[in-house]
Order: structure tokens, then C-alpha cells, then sequence
């Protein structure tokens, strides 16, 4: 028997060690995209973030499923409190990292080393790769009494 394959093999090499998420794509009847997209809108979620934690919990759902420790409603729950979790944990990382303010800093630092002097005095060097890398320096200069 003779099996057809279509499609490009995939590309898994060097994935383990992806520090940024990738996309997967897939190929699904339109009234399921229609279905997930209004159930990301009804918990605030884009389609992408709502599909993310639908399939990084299907583990936890069926651990849980297996051992009937939870009722379907109390997983409903559980799943909507990790959803306004992610929410809120989103709104917090943007509230960085799309402040104009550290952007303008970002922009102007960027790639570049620059020295600082921590709250106990201690002189420091950083090299400005990202957002964080300003917000650390800026905290970390606070000293309080």
C-alpha cells in the first residue's frame, strides 16, 4: 500500500531551544474558527492567545480528567481564572513595554552598554537588548531608606 503525503516535512530541529514563541498553523472547519474566536472575545483574549491556552492546558485537563478530582465545571473554572490570569499578566507586560517613555529610552540606548549604579552603590554595566533591560536599570537605581 502506497501512502500519499502532502505537505512539508516538518521542522523541528532547534525548537527545544526556542526562547520565543512559534507560530503553528492548522487547517480547521470555519464554524470552529468562528466558535474559538467568539469564545476568545467573550474572556478578552485574542483568537491566538485563546487557542495558546486552550492546547497548553489540554495536559493539565486530562491529568485532572484521569484522576476525577475535578468536576467539568470546576475545570471550566480553573480554566477561566487561568485566562483572566494570562489576561491581566498581559496588560501588566505591556504597561512596559509599550510605555513611549521607555520605548524613546529603548531607541536611544539600544545595543549599546551602558554603566549604572545600583541601590547598595555597586557600579553595573548592561548592554540594552531589550524593554526590560531599561525598567531593570531604572529600578534597580531607586534607593530607598
Amino acid at each position: 500500500m502506497n501512502e500519499i503525503r502532502t505537505g512539508r516535512a516538518l521542522q523541528l530541529e532547534g525548537l527545544q531551544f526556542a526562547q520565543n514563541k512559534v507560530t503553528l498553523g492548522f487547517k480547521c472547519e470555519a464554524g470552529t474558527k468562528i466558535q474559538l474566536a467568539q469564545e476568545a472575545q467573550q474572556t478578552g483574549m485574542t483568537l491566538s492567545e485563546y487557542v495558546d491556552t486552550v492546547i497548553s492546558t489540554r495536559h493539565s485537563q486530562k491529568q485532572v480528567q484521569g484522576n476525577s478530582s475535578f468536576s467539568s465545571s470546576e475545570l471550566s473554572g480553573k480554566l477561566e481564572q487561568s485566562k483572566k490570569r494570562i489576561h491581566t499578566l498581559d496588560s501588566s507586560l505591556k504597561f512596559y513595554e509599550e510605555n513611549p517613555f521607555l520605548q524613546k529610552i529603548f531607541n536611544h540606548y539600544r545595543g549599546q552598554t551602558i554603566p549604572y549604579v545600583d541601590y547598595r552603590g555597586v557600579s553595573h554595566q548592561i548592554v540594552i537588548n531589550h524593554v526590560s533591560d531599561i525598567f531593570s536599570v531604572l529600578v534597580s537605581s531607586f534607593k530607598i531608606s
